[in-house]
């Protein structure tokens, strides 16, 4: 009741419906106390909970019709706020009509381009030049399609599965890539290139067919579900067909398609790194757009690239039982701060085809928190998006700074923009459990401008008073 009654609708004022997840519900009065409302994938229950279980119990006095009342209006709640009776779904075609397909492909393609993170591109490897001629593309299915997440966050496409048969074929699985072919794409944007295609099971034959290329790509997978944790290394021996290929030839861009970071011991090797995450439907045309320039990247590092596994909190396998973390809020970025650990590619990170500056910091304590101000520059001779992060660093804290605020700029060549962010006042406190609020401590915060969390350009000092919110405190606008 704690968690669900407590924090969830008291502190936090949730008005809506509790749903479980699939197999973790274990009761029916106990779960009902504690603050559940509708049992979601039963048959991975032991028992359906919530069906004829709940009658027995309303009828022994276990639960009362008025926690039933309760359960049903929090439901209801939810489906009159969106709309559900003024507009209900009558029918749900299998087949969606063309115009919502395109109109869904152009979305998640568009979704794709600003998401996908150059991470190196040393010698301007990319993007590629008209002058290219002829290009060998090596690995990952690239001829075929782009890897989709397993679990619930898989989709069947338009299409069907561009590489069917790849384990698991069910739970957790199946394995499905989207057909959408980063090969085809970048045939269609460079006509006049010659394109090789190398399946990259044998490094040897791929470095011998990269060898003779203007530039290399490679494309490597590590593909992630539900279930199971997923190793930082790449499986199927793809660092070794990386390496062979960059010794082959120093011009190779790697792509790497996975639900997060990975082991990237090859980095130095290469001249070019896109990560490209889990594209979407539309994911090779997306890529073959950032990968020829049509589209500037713009992404940032939502997560740390470590350099090692020693760098992380918990290096070692997977243990049985209960797992402590020590570390407690100190994750992600603010570990490898507190722990000064040099990683691959920071938090915050993200490189473009065009260049930026930044200047005029200054920061102001405001009525909500800080208010910080700065300009940015396009400096270089393309148009492009950048990322302005906002870090704010307090005395006591869990980690040497936190993120504050970020904003994304559109800027021709030559122009800049004012921006101005607020910092929520919680990112400059601590949570008090007596209290059941948050505190701020009177002193002077250092407020730095940034281009990743290691990318510090400017600081500036803060002086605040002390304050208490309390647990439910949300900003005004």
């Amino acid at each position: 009741p704690w968690l669900l009654t407590q924090v969830l609708r008291k502190d936090w004022g949730f008005k809506g419906f509790v749903m479980s997840d699939w197999g973790g519900v274990h009761s029916t009065a106990p779960a009902i106390a504690a603050g559940l409302d509708q049992q979601s994938g039963y048959p991975f229950d032991q028992r359906e909970y919530l069906g004829a279980d709940l009658r027995q119990a309303l009828e022994k006095g276990d639960v009362s019709a008025q926690a039933l009342d309760q359960m049903v209006s929090r439901i209801l709640y939810a489906m009159f706020r969106h709309g559900l009776f003024d507009n209900p779904v009558t029918e749900a075609p299998y087949d969606l009509p063309p115009a919502l397909l395109a109109k869904s492909a152009q979305t998640t393609r568009m979704d794709a381009e600003e998401a996908l993170v150059l991470l190196k591109n040393e010698g301007a490897v990319l993007p590629l030049s008209p002058a290219v001629r002829r290009v060998v593309v090596i690995g990952g299915h690239a001829d075929k399609g782009v890897l989709s997440g397993g679990g619930a966050s898989s989709v069947y496409p338009k299409g069907g599965n561009a590489v069917p048969g790849i384990k698991p074929t069910y739970w957790p699985g199946p394995v499905v890539y989207y057909p959408s072919s980063p090969l085809e794409a970048l045939r269609k944007e460079m006509p006049n290139a010659t394109f090789e295609f190398v399946d990259g099971t044998d490094p040897v034959a791929a470095a011998v067919a990269a060898r003779t290329a203007d530039v290399a790509i490679v494309f490597v997978t590590q593909w992630a579900g539900e279930s199971f944790d997923v190793s930082l290394t790449l499986a199927d021996n793809q660092d070794s067909l990386i390496a062979a290929v960059a010794d082959a030839n120093p011009k190779t861009a790697v792509v790497l398609e996975s639900g997060g970071p990975v082991l990237t011991s090859w980095a130095n090797k290469v001249g070019a790194i896109v990560a490209a995450w889990y594209p979407g439907t539309s994911g090779g045309e997306a890529i073959a757009n950032v990968l020829t320039g049509k589209v500037n990247p713009s992404g940032h590092l939502p997560a740390t690239f470590p350099r090692s596994l020693d760098q992380l909190p918990k290096p070692s396998a997977l243990n049985k039982g209960d797992t402590v973390y020590g570390e407690g809020a100190a994750v992600g970025y603010k570990w490898f701060d507190r722990n000064k650990h040099d990683p691959a590619f920071p938090f915050g990170h993200g490189l473009s085809y065009t260049s930026f500056g930044y200047s005029g910091l200054t920061a102001r304590p405001d009525a909500d928190g800080i208010s910080a101000t700065f300009v940015v520059r396009n400096t270089g001779k393309r148009r492009g998006m950048d990322v302005a992060q906002v870090y704010v660093a307090g005395e006591g804290w869990e980690a040497p700074k936190r993120l504050g605020a970020y904003h994304k700029v559109d800027l021709a060549p030559g122009k800049s923009q004012r921006v101005t962010v607020a910092i929520d006042p919680r990112l400059l406190a601590t949570f008090d459990g007596a209290s059941n609020s948050w505190k701020i401590a009177a002193g002077t915060y250092q407020v730095m401008l940034g281009t990743s969390s290691r990318e510090i350009l400017g600081t500036v000092p803060v002086t605040l008073s002390a304050r208490e919110l309390p647990v439910g405190w949300r900003p005004a606008k």
